[in-house]
């Protein structure tokens, strides 16, 4: 799902509905009468449409329902008529039901009908409702919904059911204003059924259920219409909790001067592999250095060096001790200990497989660190039920896991439900004291002071063996390069999510690799470095 901001301020807070209701009630208390607001939000979501639908045979079916979703679709239809597009107004209940502003909007509508040559209105309340809805969808080319907005709370049934199906069956276009009308705005559920959008304008911030699947799936491309939510008021109900989009990742991305050479690039030192898997540290090294890391060394096993080395053209491969099963030994320090002082990062555990040796050498390493560290896979495996050993060191540590990974860490169940999965990410990070990547759809990144980041892009064709190396490598390759654990961690995540996205384009969610994601990051940095200051 793409996402677009109409605004390019501060960085966006996601939050509940609730925390959306009291920033709505306070805005209209202090700042802003609440039917202007409705104004600002009709006229966003006609600015949109008239931005992106330009054909010459435009028709746009607006169903309004009796809540205040519905008074934004009657002022999107108010401008949209004054700009001479041709509308018809679906009413789905009685003007005498609609909430107060939503029923000042229709009294201005009914006021100016005459002027509007090109629109009309259709009662849904009619018994032969059925038959009027589908003549006026036949000549439409879009569909604007407001129907049931952020506070729908129960599934959708009778004649409401009907024309959300009837509008999923038509195959137009359609803008849903604010949340589509079935979505729970809160957890992403499906409310009997729901609306499936292209495009979702949600106003002033996104809610945590569009970022969350299924909701995620029925928006679209979501669109954030800044309506002039006062600061002041979005800082007392702030979550704590935002979204990482292009602009966020953007700003997080390391300057890299023009006269820059290897050695002022970053250098990591990837520590992974086994006999089993040999090709995470491929995965991880490459990623790293496609991230604009300037050197890699890998530490792998004695058995593997020499396939690893075979494969690795840019790296520059160390042969460590390993045990009988082909891992890596205990007494490996002495080995390492020169490439740890040169690395600017260290990345452990991609392949690296598990053993009572291997996770005795990570508890010794992690004791022994100066570096910034991100541990991944079977580095974060060898701290099953030890995570203790991480409160307290004295440096960054990025841990990486995916849910069975952080249940097996922290050795307790780890919530499914989107607002709970986001607290206990938020606890583990702040007691740890670490920054945590929490990975799934979606990827969750907490600082260790509390800042939750929900990844938006990304899709399922990273549901595949490999991208999580690919994800380690690159979040290496910026700390090395000097980003702080928390931006590492975000760029990152929007890169490997956007390489997803790019991948499935050309090559269709079933048909990417993980090998594919290295191939697909240049267009991603690119976008990102149309953003840089080059100095």
């Amino acid at each position: 799902m793409a996402q677009t901001r109409l605004n390019e301020g501060a960085k966006m807070d996601v939050l509940t509905i609730e925390r959306m209701r009291k920033i709505d009630e306070q805005t209209i208390a202090r700042f802003c009468p609440g039917l202007e607001l409705m104004e600002r939000a009709g006229r966003k979501v006609a600015e949109f449409i008239l931005a992106r639908y330009t054909e010459d045979n435009f028709k746009a079916s607006i169903f309004v329902g009796s809540g205040n979703n519905g008074g934004d679709a009657l002022v999107a239809a108010r401008y949209l008529a004054e700009a001479g597009r041709a509308c018809s107004v679906l009413y789905l209940s009685s003007p005498k039901k609609f909430h107060m502003n939503s029923l000042k909007n229709y009294q201005r509508l009914q006021k100016r009908l005459e002027e509007y040559q090109h629109l009309k209105e259709i009662s849904l309340a009619r018994s032969d409702w059925v038959n009027l809805t589908g003549k006026d969808l036949a000549d439409s080319t879009l569909i604007i919904d407001g129907i049931f907005g952020t506070g729908l709370s129960r599934p959708i049934e009778g004649p409401g059911l009907e024309i959300v199906q009837m509008i999923n069956r038509s195959d137009l276009p359609v803008v849903s204003i604010d949340t589509p009308s079935g979505i729970n705005g809160d957890t992403g559920e499906v409310l009997g059924d729901a609306i499936l959008a292209n495009t979702t304008i949600t106003m002033g911030y996104p809610k945590i259920g569009l970022l969350f699947h299924p909701g995620k799936s029925y928006a679209g491309e979501l669109v954030i219409a800044d309506i002039g939510f006062p600061e002041e008021v979005r800082e007392v109900h702030s979550l704590g909790i935002y979204l990482l989009d292009y602009l966020e990742a953007a700003r997080r991305l390391p300057r890299r001067p023009a006269t820059a050479h290897k050695y002022q690039c970053g250098t990591v030192l990837l520590i992974s592999g086994s006999r089993m898997y040999t090709g995470a540290t491929l995965l991880a090294a490459e990623a790293a250095l496609r991230s604009g890391c300037g050197m890699v060394y890998v530490a792998v096993p004695e058995g593997i060096r020499g396939l690893v080395e075979s494969r690795l053209r840019e790296a520059i491969t160390i042969a460590v001790p390993e045990t009988s099963v082909g891992t890596i030994a205990h007494d490996t320090w002495s080995v390492i200990s020169p490439y740890v002082d040169k690395a600017d990062a260290l990345i452990v555990g991609p392949g690296m497989n598990r053993h009572p040796e291997t996770s005795q050498f990570v508890f010794d390493l992690l004791a022994r660190q100066r570096k910034p560290v991100v541990l991944d896979a079977d580095g974060l495996n060898a701290l099953e039920g030890e995570s203790k050993r991480l409160e307290g060191l004295e440096v960054p540590v990025v841990v990486t896991p995916h849910s069975g990974e952080l249940s097996r860490l922290v050795s307790k169940e780890i919530p499914t439900a989107p607002f709970e999965r986001i607290e206990s990410t938020r606890k583990i990070a702040q007691t740890l004291g670490v920054t945590m990547v929490h990975k799934g759809a979606p990827t969750l990144v907490s600082s260790a002071g509390g800042e939750v980041w929900i990844n938006h892009r990304g899709n399922s064709a990273l549901a595949t063996a490999g991208t999580g190396d690919v994800l380690a490598g690159l979040i290496g390759g910026f700390l090395a390069q000097g980003a702080d654990p928390l931006d590492a961690a975000c760029l990152g995540c929007y890169l490997h999510g956007r390489a997803g996205e790019e991948a499935a384009f050309d090559l269709g969610v079933r048909g990417v690799i993980a090998g594919d994601l290295l191939e697909y990051m240049g267009l991603p940095l690119l976008e990102l470095e149309a953003n840089e200051t080059i100095l």
